[in-house]
Parts: C-alpha cells; structure tokens; sequence
C-alpha cells in the first residue's frame, strides 16, 4: 500500500497565543544594553521577526559589531563568528564590505574559509565545526561569492557522516542557498552531491524531530530547514503543529527565557529563516552612500572612508551623522548657520580657519557639490568626498 503524503509547510502560531512570540521579542531586545557584548544572533532573529520596537536598540547592536571588529580586529575570530557577524549586519541593511576603508569582512570570511577546507583536506574534519562551515558557506552564499568548493565539501562530508540536528539543519540551510543560485544558473555538474545531501539531511532531521531526539534548543534550526524544503513525509508519522505546540508549551514553561536560546526559535515562529535575511526589505527605503575625508594639507594627514545607509531622500548631512555614528573617532564634525545655510567648519577634529583660507570642500567624483551638507541628496552607492582645502 502506498503511504500518504504530505508537504512541509511553514504552521502560523494560533493568535490566542502570539503574546508569546511578542514575549519573547521584547525580552530579547530588553537584554540590549550599552554594555552588553555584541549579540549577532539576537539581532538577526529580531530583524527577522520585524525590527526592534527601540530603532535605537538596533543601531547600539550594528555599532557593538562594528566596535568589536574595529578594536579587536579579526585575527582571532573563528570563521563562525565572522560568518554570524556578517549575516547580522546585512539583516540590518548593512554592507560588511565596508566596515572600514581596510576592514572587508567578506574577504575575511573567504580567507578563514579557505582555510577550513585546507584542514579538512588534511585531517577530515575542519578547523573549528562543520557548524561553523556550513555557516560560511550560507554567509557568503547570500553576499554572491563563490561557495561551489565549499558546498561541495559540505556535501561529500554530510553523506559519509551523520551531522548533529543543529549543524544538519545548518548545512541544509547552506546547501539550499548554494543549491538555488545554482539552479538559476543552469551550473548542473555540481547540482547532484548537494542533491543527495539535502534528501539525507532533511530526513535526518526529520526523524529527530518526529522521534523526539532532537534537543529543544536544536528544534527552532530544524524547523527552519524543514521550512525551506519541497521533502515530503508518511502522514501520521510526523505533524508540524505538534512540535509547534511543543515548542510552544516550552516556551510557557520558560524554556527559552535566555535571550540566546529565544534567539534561536523566534526565526520558525515568525516563518522566517537565515535565508531570509538578504531579501529584509532594504533597497527600497534606504541608499548607501561611501564617504570619503581627506586632508593632505595641515597637521597629520588622513584618508578615512566608510559607507553608511541613510534612508532614501535624505540630505549630505545625515551622511554624516551616520558616520559618525559609526565611526566617532576618525567622522567627527562640527557645522555653522551661515546666511547661505549650514557649513561644515571640522571634521576629524581639522578646523576650517579663515585666516589659512581653508575650508572643506565637498565633491562627487571630480565635482564640487554645488548645494550645501544640509539640502544636498546623495543618490544610492554616490561617493561623496570631503577635502580639505584652501580657497
């Protein structure tokens, strides 16, 4: 006889109950403070569930990763944690190419990758997890680098081994990610080990879910890779609304009341997953604009540039805001009302002075802003470039 079937599809929470998916949001958010160690898991559940409540509690978690990268650099971070960093800053419409004018955080996740695949090719396990590879491969899969080598290994290594629910359901993630862009590519030679991959996995984390054996805190992962497949499974044997009221009477029992651990779930109960975080709606309501400041002339030389996101429309000037918001050290500024409207006199604690005839100039490209900081529109990906100057 042949089994019935049925679809994997994502299964809403009852309304009578969504108080505690808001519960949980505003217990993660609460847990963000000015000096809280920055949280890239918590922020991109949060944005995947809709945005913080506090727009301010989101622009302190972006600034705490740009801080750690700035002031500790990436030497001594795991290929994992350069991977969630990335993934938290593009959920924040964010570009982590550009974290400073000499910090790409892309490159570093290629290079710390790299590096993974080396050591697995010499000792048959990676440097750190296959969790933490199967999370470069998605973090670089969705910045549109090349991850074929990577999926490939990641493959292989998940039909010769059984992964862990957590790192399974990571892999999965991964490989759909590779395994779409290749299909919209017509790149089929590498198509059928990814293949075969993904139907091992799904089934593996399948049968964790339905027997039980799957870990409460592995179960908002596995709903997330069980949400982006087309596996299909026995009816009767599994029920998606059973592990979500599970998943639900655990939250009402206070199993996830750690910020961390709701970090976790929150994604599967909002219908989301790490997939997701490259399609938040950024495009349409912000631009990002790269600024530049230089001075060749007074005092110690620099050349500092950084790229921001200033919601569409905005003037030159919440460029620079923005900037030095990220980055106060070097994109300090200071202004004037004048008679012909507001003039930067400072930036980087470089003074304009009439007496030495010098000023800041603003150009796009080669050409002098004909409109002042506070009624100028910088267009998206505009290079805006102040220099200090003479007149």
């Amino acid at each position: 006889m042949i089994p019935n079937y049925v679809l994997l599809a994502w299964i809403a929470v009852p309304p009578t109950q969504q108080y505690m998916v808001t519960e949980l949001q505003r217990r993660m958010e609460s847990s963000v403070v000015l000096q809280s160690p920055p949280n890239p898991s918590i922020l991109i559940a949060l944005n995947l569930a809709g945005g913080t409540q506090d727009g301010m509690k989101e622009k302190l978690m972006v600034q705490q990763i740009k801080d750690r990268i700035i002031k500790e650099g990436t030497v001594e971070m795991t290929s994992g944690q350069v991977a969630l960093y990335i993934l938290a800053l593009i959920s924040s419409c964010e570009d982590p190419k550009c974290i400073t004018a000499n910090i790409n955080l892309v490159e570093v996740l290629k290079l710390k990758t790299k590096e993974e695949l080396t050591y697995l090719s010499d000792h048959s396990t990676p440097k750190t997890t296959f969790y933490q590879l199967s999370l470069d491969t998605l973090a670089l899969c969705l910045e549109g680098a090349n991850v074929n080598e990577a999926a490939v290994s990641l493959a292989k290594e998940a039909l010769a081994k059984d992964f862990f629910v957590d790192t399974g359901a990571m892999a999965t993630l991964a490989l759909t990610c590779v395994h779409n862009r290749l299909v919209k590519a017509e790149q089929s030679r590498i198509l059928a080990p990814i293949h075969k991959a993904l139907y091992k996995l799904r089934q593996q984390i399948l049968r964790a879910v339905e027997t039980n054996t799957a870990n409460i805190y592995s179960i908002g992962l596995a709903l997330q890779a069980l949400n982006v497949t087309s596996v299909s499974y026995p009816t009767g044997d599994w029920s998606c609304s059973q592990t979500l009221a599970k998943v639900l009477t655990e939250i009402s029992q206070g199993a996830f009341n750690n910020p961390m651990a709701a970090a976790q779930i929150l994604p599967s109960l909002v219908g989301k997953t790490y997939l997701n975080v490259i399609r938040l709606n950024c495009s349409s309501d912000k631009v990002m604009v790269k600024y530049t400041i230089i001075n060749h002339l007074r005092g110690q030389h620099f050349t500092h540039t950084i790229s921001v996101s200033v919601p569409k429309g905005s003037v030159l000037l919440s460029v620079l805001q923005a900037a030095q918001q990220d980055n106060p050290q070097d994109f300090s500024y200071e202004t004037e009302q004048t008679s012909w409207g507001l003039m930067v006199v400072s930036i980087n604690n470089r003074a304009a002075n009439s007496n030495d005839k010098t000023y800041w100039q603003f150009l796009n490209g080669t050409e002098p802003l004909e409109q002042g900081v506070d009624s100028y529109i910088p267009s998206n990906n505009e290079h805006i470039e102040a220099i200090f100057s003479t007149y």
